[in-house]
C-alpha cells in the first residue's frame, strides 16, 4: 500500500522545485520617450559580433523582445538615436528607452541599477565640488591645479572601490565583463583593469571587447614614452602616390612632432591653428611636423591640407595601420618623437602640446650651446 505522505511530500517538492527553478526564457519589455517612435524598430545590438540580433516594432509606445538564453550576455539596444545597455538574462526585464541605465527586474540588472546609482551619487558629489573650486577668488590655473587634484583623489577614494567591489562580486559573468569594459578603471587606472582581468574567470576574460582592451594596453606599453618608434609602410602614402615609410621622417635626427589625423575630425581641425603656430616657430634643422591622415579617404585628406595651407609634410592614406601600431583609438593623436626615434609624448594637444614643444626645443638649444 502507497503511503499517501510520501505522496504529499513528492509532489510538494516538486512543486517548490518548480517555483524556484530559474527561468527558461526571457521577456524584454520596454517604453519609449513619446508617439513619434512608433511604427520604428528596435534593434538588439550584440557587443562581440558587432551585429544586430534582433529587431521589433515600437507599437503605442512599447516594444517587446522574447527568447532564451544559456548564459547572460551583455546587450544593448538601440532606438535611432536613443540606447539602452543591459544584461540580457532569462527572466522579465523593463527598459525605458529614455534612459541608457534603466534596465531592472532580473538579478544582473538589478545589481547593475545598483552599481549606476551609487556612480551617480559619487558623480553629483564630485560636480558640486568641482563647481565650488570654480567659484573660488584665485587665478584660473590654481583652481585648474585644485580641480585636477581632487578628482584624482575622489577616484581613488571613492570610484576606484566602488569599480572594484562590484567586478570582483560578478568576476566570472556578463556584468563583471561589462562593468570591468566599460566603466572608469581601465581609462584612470590600466595596471589594476589588467589585474582585475587577469584575476576575473572565464565568461570576463572571454569577452572579446576586453581582449580588445588588453591588446591595446599592451601595445601602447610598447609604444609608451622613453620607447622606440615603430615604422610603417604606406605603399602609396605620399601626395604624389609613391610610398611613404614613417621612418623617411622620424629618427632622422629632428624632433618630429607627428599629427596623426582625419580632414572629418572636428577636434583635428580645432588643432591646425596650434600645429601652424608650433612650426611656425620651430621649424628648421632641429624640428618638423609630420601630418598622418588616418581613417580618411585620400581626395578629402587632399582637399583639407589644400584648403588648410597646412605647411609640413604628410603621410596619407594611412588607414588603421598608425592605430593599430600605436594603440589609439581617438583622433586627433599628437606624438613628440626625439631625433633618435624615441617617443618624447603622446596624447598632445593645445597648450600642452605647446609647452612640451617649447621644453624639448629649450633644452636642445641648451645642449649645443645656441
Amino acid at each position: 500500500m502507497i503511503n499517501k505522505s510520501i505522496i504529499i511530500s513528492f509532489l510538494a517538492a516538486l512543486l517548490f522545485a518548480a517555483c524556484t527553478s530559474a527561468p527558461r526564457s526571457y521577456v524584454i519589455e520596454g517604453v519609449v520617450p513619446n508617439a513619434t517612435y512608433n511604427n520604428q524598430m528596435v534593434f538588439m545590438y550584440n557587443y562581440e559580433t558587432r551585429k544586430n540580433t534582433d529587431s521589433v516594432l515600437v507599437v503605442n509606445g512599447k516594444f517587446k523582445f522574447a527568447g532564451s538564453v544559456d548564459a547572460p550576455v551583455v546587450r544593448r539596444l538601440v532606438l535611432n538615436r536613443l540606447y539602452a545597455n543591459i544584461i540580457l538574462e532569462n527572466g522579465k526585464i523593463t527598459v525605458d528607452m529614455g534612459d541608457p541605465m534603466s534596465a531592472k527586474g532580473t538579478p544582473l540588472n538589478d545589481e547593475l541599477s545598483k552599481y549606476n546609482a551609487e556612480f551617480a551619487r559619487y558623480e553629483d558629489e564630485a560636480i558640486e565640488r568641482i563647481t565650488e573650486i570654480q567659484y573660488l577668488e584665485t587665478d584660473e590655473q590654481t583652481r585648474q591645479k585644485m580641480a585636477e587634484e581632487f578628482i584624482k583623489q575622489y577616484y581613488k577614494s571613492h570610484i576606484e572601490p566602488l569599480c572594484i567591489r562590484f567586478i570582483n562580486a560578478n568576476r566570472n559573468n556578463a556584468l563583471g565583463a561589462w562593468l570591468l569594459w566599460q566603466g572608469p578603471i581601465f581609462h584612470l587606472n590600466p595596471d589594476l583593469g589588467a589585474s582585475l582581468y587577469a584575476q576575473a574567470g572565464d565568461i570576463v576574460r572571454n569577452f572579446q571587447p576586453l581582449q580588445s582592451v588588453i591588446e591595446t594596453i599592451t601595445i601602447r606599453r610598447r609604444t609608451a614614452e622613453g620607447m622606440p618608434f615603430v615604422d610603417f609602410t604606406i605603399e602609396n602614402g605620399n601626395i604624389d602616390g609613391s610610398r611613404a615609410s614613417f621612418s623617411d621622417y622620424v629618427g632622422r635626427g629632428k624632433y618630429v612632432l607627428v599629427d596623426f589625423w582625419a580632414s572629418w575630425c572636428g577636434p583635428c581641425i580645432a588643432e591646425i591653428p596650434t600645429l601652424v603656430e608650433v612650426y611656425n616657430k620651430y621649424k628648421g634643422d632641429e624640428f618638423e611636423i609630420l601630418g598622418v591622415a588616418v581613417f580618411d579617404r585620400r581626395e578629402e585628406t587632399l582637399r583639407t591640407i589644400r584648403d588648410h595651407k597646412l605647411p609640413w609634410a604628410h603621410i596619407i592614406d594611412a588607414s588603421d595601420i598608425p592605430s593599430t601600431l600605436y594603440g589609439f583609438n581617438s583622433i586627433p593623436q599628437i606624438m613628440l618623437f626625439a631625433p633618435d626615434g624615441t617617443i618624447v609624448a603622446r596624447d598632445l594637444h593645445g597648450s600642452a602640446l605647446k609647452a612640451k614643444v617649447e621644453e624639448v626645443m629649450n633644452e636642445e638649444e641648451e645642449s649645443c650651446g645656441c
